[in-house]
């Protein structure tokens, strides 16, 4: 019974916000807020910016109301506005990525025609040693590993997903890249390269 209350007390703040009320659209600001700001926050590269993206699906929002169907749910409305809008800042970051790729190689390829071919060949050596080690660690830091440098997700976000504190995240890569480095010694040690 008090579920239907709270439901037809949301479906009036909605009809109230539909039709200009600010005051009723601040209140549905103030319930969906923390479902909105976690949605980013999974997504963001760091709490702030998981903040000024909720501000901007609330704006969406707030913009697009009239829109609503009079009887469309608001919470899968809204999460749909969130989704757009984290889509957008991935292909934002990827964008950005994706130019400091090509400055990299770019940078990598002058430098690698400054040096001799010996250490392209040395540089080779040392990535294939270090696949090779990381394929050595058990699944859990391997997919650690691939949330950091493949998907690009920050200590925070990984904390985040993971339920940990960014500290204990962060610890963690300090270790893992110290038995790495360890590791990498070791075969190219035996190896004859060092």
């Amino acid at each position: 019974m008090q579920e239907r209350g709270a439901m037809a007390e949301l479906a009036a703040l909605v009809k109230q916000a539909r039709s200009g009320d600010a005051e009723a659209y601040g209140e549905l600001v103030n319930r969906f807020s923390a479902a909105v700001r976690g949605m980013c926050l999974m997504r963001a590269a760091d709490p702030a910016r998981a903040d000024d993206i909720a501000q901007q699906v609330f704006l969406t929002a707030w913009k697009r109301l009239p829109d609503l169907n009079e009887d469309a749910p608001f919470w899968p409305w809204l999460e749909a506005i969130t989704r757009n809008h984290l889509l957008n800042e991935w292909r934002r970051v990827q964008r950005e990525r994706g130019l400091k790729q090509r400055y990299t190689v770019a940078w990598l390829a002058q430098s690698e025609s400054e040096h001799a071919s010996e250490d392209a060949e040395d540089l080779a050596l040392r990535v294939e040693v270090l696949r090779q080690c990381v394929e050595t660690l058990p699944e859990k830091l391997r997919s650690l590993i691939r949330m950091r440098y493949d998907d690009g997700y920050s200590s925070e976000e990984i904390a985040v997903v993971l339920g940990r504190t960014s500290d204990a995240v962060r610890q963690t890569f300090v270790r893992v890249r110290d038995k790495l480095r360890e590791c990498v010694e070791r075969k190219l040690s035996s190896q004859g390269a060092i």
